[in-house]
């Protein structure tokens, strides 16, 4: 399934574009889809995920199809063919 992701701000520019198409398994879930951008955009890691832990940051927000994924979910959020995922950092990267 296709999945699109948009960059808002600071992730943009740290993803040399405004948005990235990525191919995922049916039932990937919104945590899945970040690790694989990451591995197509490896500037986005830092600032989407603690070298430390592994872990989510959460200086950004993820919207699916325009709604917070914190009501849809969150991370465990699945996601379905055409979805669109928006990034938008809370704070200056």
């Amino acid at each position: 399934m296709k999945v699109k992701v948009c960059f808002i701000g600071a992730l943009s520019w740290l993803a040399g574009k405004d948005e990235v198409s990525l191919e995922l398994k049916e039932g990937s879930d919104v945590l899945t889809a970040l690790r694989e951008l990451c591995e197509r955009c490896p500037h986005l890691s830092q600032a989407l995920f603690d070298a430390d832990t592994g872990d989510p940051r959460t200086n950004f927000l993820v919207l699916l199809n325009g709604r917070d994924i914190d009501v849809l979910g969150g991370l465990s959020a699945v996601l379905k063919d055409g979805d669109v995922l928006t990034l938008i950092p809370l704070m200056r990267l």
